[in-house]
């Protein structure tokens, strides 16, 4: 409550310049609920594509929900803008992110999600556009206001809609309204010349009154030296005031040809983030390019565009004599999981680094992969080969990969603990560059096969795992059993005995790690984690203690009590174990 007195203090005394006031220089685009036509409304991404085209102003709508966020949302009818039902007030901000906001203009807009305010804030922020807020639900002007100081955005921004609250907290808001003089299409010159002598900006709107593609319309405004137009279609808007898009992406196609790699590679990357122009034809050939950096921007871009890339693009980079193109090409093809079969090719390539790329990419697509040519490159000569080969064959031929894979992954730590010892021989003396790329490459490749191993499903999987995560000793090789201990949280309460014998290993990182696992497992492990709390060995009861009492187990509290009496080497532990349980359920 002292902070947002002290926000309103500020607010009531601050002398500001007028909020979202008409800038020199230029005519200014307005945009009415972000970029709507064009990507989906009152989304992150609608705000973005408004600002990429152009638009210096930008309406956003603005609704609470149920518990108390601030969020983008113009009706509230979660039915017109998601696949959820219901109303966005009525709904907490939790069932909003579940919700696609995107689909429902279609396939291609699939994921987007209705925004926070403060995210949009940034955005805005960031894009360097002022905001016309339209607030629908009344009474939420301090938070709206302490979002804009927090945010930085207070004097970037008009209000409009439900803000009477606003100016009773904050005097100098929209400031200078009533000096803007909003007209329809058709005004002349002459009436715009009296608006100006009359000391009045002047916006022509060409939302919401059937002018919203009246192009001729937008330019005659123009010619009539009006200071703003308001449009629906920020791009016809752009051509209007005489700042086209095609001349921006022109400009940075320029760019993207020639130059120095780092500023290719961005030119792509900006040009990227338009929606719905025809630019993936010039990602195709970027795509080609020899410069590796500039290769991968392409790939990126032809995944990232809206509507999605179809497959045939991506042919003549698969052919390509150039490395990076056939490897980048194999990723993109992997993110945008398309069909296995468009990748077999490559599985015969003769260079590492594009069989990695494909063997990745095959991990995430559909369809059928032969077992033979999956096999042989798990015993690849390169460790990247080897690593990407596991989760390709766990996906494609998961029988196989049960067996397969683990015993891949015992002749790598074989190896492994080889040069561990070798180099605990020599005193452990300051590896070489050439020695610690060679280590890298092994860890990077059994991470790979652990999570092959954990992808699988099935008793075999499990007790891979459990050999990882349980195996003492400290190697090159010791991050596995981390690994393989975390995905054993959601599969150790099938059957816990195995992590419970654990809770007595000598090494100690094996026992936290045994320890951690049955407190995340949940109460299925239970049971057998109050029988350990009778064990002979007092560390292994010491552990026991404290994982009931980080479960909240009321079932062990009986137990404990009389361990506070009978176990000296534990009494104190249990009391506290008791103490936390007792806290959790105050009833017993």
């Amino acid at each position: 409550m002292h902070r947002r007195f002290a926000m309103m203090l500020y607010l009531l005394t601050a002398t500001i310049a007028p909020a979202a006031a008409l800038q020199p220089g230029g005519v200014e685009l307005l945009c009415h609920r972000t970029a709507n036509e064009d990507v989906p409304e009152n989304t992150l991404e609608s705000l973005e594509q408004a600002a990429l085209l152009g638009c210096n102003v930008v309406e956003i709508d603005l609704r609470r929900t149920l518990d108390g966020k601030i969020v983008l949302n113009h009706d509230g009818l979660l039915e017109r803008l998601t696949d959820g039902v219901g109303d966005a007030e009525k709904s907490y901000y939790g069932d909003l992110e579940l919700s696609d906001a995107g689909v429902w203009m279609g396939e291609r807009f699939a994921g987007m999600r209705i925004p926070l305010f403060q995210d949009a804030l940034r955005v805005a922020r960031e894009q360097d556009v002022r905001l016309i807020l339209d607030i629908k639900t009344k009474g939420i002007g301090v938070d709206v206001l302490e979002l804009l100081q927090r945010e930085g955005m207070l004097e970037r921004v008009q209000f409009g809609g439900e803000w009477s609250d606003i100016k009773q907290l904050y005097p100098a808001a929209n400031q200078g309204n009533d000096l803007t003089e909003w007209v329809q299409p058709g005004v002349t010159a002459e009436q715009v010349k009296e608006y100006h002598h009359q000391g009045k900006a002047v916006i022509a709107n060409f939302s919401a009154n059937k002018h919203e593609m009246d192009l001729a319309g937008m330019t005659a405004a123009v010619a009539a030296g009006v200071d703003g137009i308001n449009v629906d279609y920020p791009r016809l808007g752009a051509d209007a005031v005489g700042r086209p898009v095609e001349r921006k992406l022109n400009a940075l196609a320029l760019k993207a040809n020639s130059g120095e790699s780092k500023s290719r590679a961005e030119a792509i990357l900006e040009l990227s983030r338009y929606s719905g122009f025809p630019l993936q034809s010039k990602f195709a050939q970027w795509l080609l390019d020899p410069d590796g950096h500039v290769s991968r921007a392409a790939a990126l871009a032809l995944v990232m565009a809206r509507p999605r890339t179809p497959v045939e693009v991506f042919a003549a980079a698969l052919h390509s004599p150039q490395t990076d193109a056939r490897a980048n090409a194999a990723w993109a093809l992997g993110e945008l999981q398309a069909p296995a079969s468009t990748l077999l090719p490559l599985l015969q390539d003769k260079d590492p680094r594009v069989l990695q790329a494909a063997l990745m990419a095959l991990a995430r697509m559909p369809g059928e992969v032969g077992a033979d040519s999956l096999v042989s490159l798990l015993a690849h000569s390169d460790s990247g080969v080897r690593g990407a080969a596991a989760p390709a064959l766990a996906r494609h031929q998961p029988d196989l990969a049960v067996i397969a894979v683990p015993k891949q992954l015992g002749i790598e730590i074989k190896a492994e603990r080889v040069n561990y010892d070798d180099y605990v021989r020599r005193g452990k003396p300051t590896l070489t560059p050439a020695e610690i790329a060679e280590i890298m490459g092994d860890f990077r490749c059994q991470m790979k096969m652990v999570q092959a191993i954990s992808s699988l499903k099935g008793e075999g999987a499990m007790k891979d795992l459990e050999e990882q995560a349980f195996r003492e000793g400290a190697d090159f090789s010791q991050f596995n059993g981390i690994v393989a201990a975390f995905d054993l949280w959601d599969r150790i309460g099938a059957d816990p005995h195995t992590a419970v014998q654990a809770l007595a290993s000598g090494d100690v990182d094996v026992g936290d790690r045994a320890e951690w696992m049955l407190v995340k497992a949940g109460p299925v492990v239970l049971p057998e984690v109050r029988t350990a709390l009778g064990s002979e060995s007092a560390a292994v009861r010491e552990r026991a203690i404290r994982i009931v009492a980080w479960q909240g187990d009321a079932g062990a509290l009986e137990t404990l009590r009389v361990m506070q009496k009978t176990d000296p080497t534990n009494a104190v532990l249990a009391a506290w174990a008791v103490d936390k349980i007792e806290s959790l359920h105050p009833q017993l």
